[in-house]
């Protein structure tokens, strides 16, 4: 297969279409431009069209997929139950980089939703993607136009160095104007709630509409266990093959000394750094950078948050192309969809460098039986750990509770008498990114495991209670580790001594299994 590279504003745009509209209503693939980034595009109502995307990228087939429509028009035949908020929200940011996760009706594949019975729309607001998916007149699903896991495309080329001779057609209709996908708004739960940042914040949407939306960092509510994943958060993305550095201005310290800091403990590797045109000029008049073959990638200092995500993923795919070893990335706190992004791909590269494993606690408030776990659980890894081939960390949250309480002072007593200092604890809500990223869940009660199976079926396997997690066998008989809150001194204790032993079991159990 060739693939023809369609360029967009060289004729009538109408007439340079027909053949990618014909190909993608007739089941072929084709990549298009969008604001937020290219997207690789098949028809959401043939499964086998379906199935190329999946198999082309090499995304998780539990990864559900997001269908994108030129209008509302003709949403109601693949969505049912829509709520007011919907229709606020479309007359306020369609067509824009907001999706929207409803209740999908039959016509919708179970492949494009993951099996759930919620699928997530969108209405793109790019002149050439609109008449694309007009001319088509079919639902479109479009993820990212890369391979999976690595940055997403934001140019043609970036599509071309992925998909060359793989696909039929790419639209090439320049860069992409934001850079960064879309934001992710969930309409199924007692309140709106974004799955995954963007553009669009939950403070933008409060302004605008009106409507009361949590926010990503936000944790699950009670009334909404049955909310389902958002595209884009269940696996590591953007990562480029070269390890990726955050670095900042910090503890008084300024992002060019941050930056030579970092350089100077990575003097035996080819570093590019992706940082704002001022701190460039200020750095390159240093003799450490005239010195060494650093590889640069620029953004405005004018408009930081918007400037560094719309170049992130471009710089990341020129840098790894420029042969570096290490990436330093600026960090800009308080740019929600730049961190998020510029986070996985942190995570990604420096937890499989360092073969490190996640192990989340779970349990109500996440101020005692979790956090004590947590804390039990990585004071016995630092013994044990380097006679063990994986790295463990383990996490705490509480599925009913709020950000930022301090552990039970009794919890603090006791585990004190153990050596560990846990007063620092600030609990922490539980959410879907959180269970998404485990290896393995370990909750405390056995109805705290049904509620999570429930809420993410797809992620089963990996939640148990702890107690199954310790037993040689995983006999679901295993029993629960009862709540010690507002007991005496005495019941925590023995609620310490009940957590040790488990996790010393827990921890033959995870660090003999096959293949690991």
């Amino acid at each position: 297969m060739k693939t023809e590279v369609v360029r967009a504003g060289r004729g009538n745009a109408t007439v340079l279409l027909q053949a990618p509209a014909s190909a993608l209503r007739h089941g072929e693939i084709v990549a298009f431009p969008t604001e937020t980034v290219y997207g690789l595009g098949a028809n959401a109502l043939i499964e086998t069209a379906v199935q190329q995307i999946f198999a082309l990228k090499g995304r998780p087939q539990d990864n559900p997929l997001i269908v994108h429509l030129a209008d509302k028009e003709k949403l109601d035949q693949l969505v049912k139950n829509i709520p007011p908020e919907f229709y606020r929200l479309y007359e306020d940011f369609c067509p824009g980089p907001l999706t929207f996760v409803l209740e999908k009706t039959d016509l919708i594949p179970d492949q494009v939703s993951a099996g759930l019975n919620t699928v997530a729309v969108r209405f793109p607001d790019q002149k050439i993607c609109q008449l694309l998916l007009r001319l088509a007149d079919v639902p479109v699903v479009a993820p990212s136009a890369n391979i999976s896991g690595r940055p997403s495309a934001t140019r043609a080329s970036h599509v071309l160095d992925d998909f060359k001779d793989r696909i039929p057609f790419i639209i090439d209709d320049g860069a992409t104007e934001l850079g960064v996908e879309s934001t992710v708004i969930d309409l199924t739960g007692s309140m709106p709630r974004i799955l995954r940042p963007g553009v669009i914040t939950a403070d933008e949407i409060r302004a605008v509409s009106g409507i009361e939306v949590l926010s990503y960092k936000d944790g699950l509510e009670e009334g909404d266990l049955k909310r389902p994943a958002s595209p884009g958060l269940k696996y590591r993305h953007y990562a480029p093959d070269a390890r990726v550095i955050q670095v900042c201005s910090k503890d008084g310290k300024s992002l060019e000394a941050a930056v030579l800091s970092e350089l100077d403990q990575l003097s035996d590797q080819k570093a590019g750094l992706f940082i704002n045109e001022k701190s460039w000029d200020k750095l390159r008049l240093q003799t450490v950078i005239a010195e060494r073959e650093i590889i640069k990638y620029l953004f405005a200092a004018e408009n930081p948050d918007e400037a560094a995500a719309h170049e992130l993923y471009a710089a990341l795919r020129a840098l790894d192309a420029a042969g570096v070893d290490v990436i330093l990335a600026e960090a800009i706190p308080g740019a929600e969809a730049y961190m998020n992004r510029l986070d996985k791909a942190c995570a990604s590269e420096n937890m499989e460098k360092e073969e490190v494993k996640k192990i989340l606690f779970v349990c109500t408030g996440n101020t005692c039986r979790s956090p004590m776990a947590a804390a039990l659980f990585n004071s016995y890894a630092e013994e044990k750990q380097q006679a063990s081939k994986i790295k463990w960390k383990a996490l705490s949250a509480g599925l009913h509770t709020m950000d930022g309480l301090a552990a039970s002072q009794s919890a603090v007593s006791v585990l004190c008498e153990s050596g560990i200092d846990i007063s620092g604890h600030s609990s922490v809500q539980l959410t879907e990114e959180l269970l998404a990223e485990a290896d393995i869940v370990a909750t405390m009660t056995r109805s705290q495991r049904d509620i999570l199976r429930g809420f993410l079926p797809a992620l089963e396997s990996k939640i148990k209670t702890l107690s199954e997690w310790a037993d040689e066998r995983g006999r679901e008989s295993a029993g629960d580790v009862p709540d010690p809150y507002a007991q005496p001194e005495a019941v925590y204790r023995e609620t310490r001594n009940h957590l040790q032993a488990l996790i010393e079991s827990l921890w033959q159990q995870i660090n003999s299994q096959p293949g690991d």
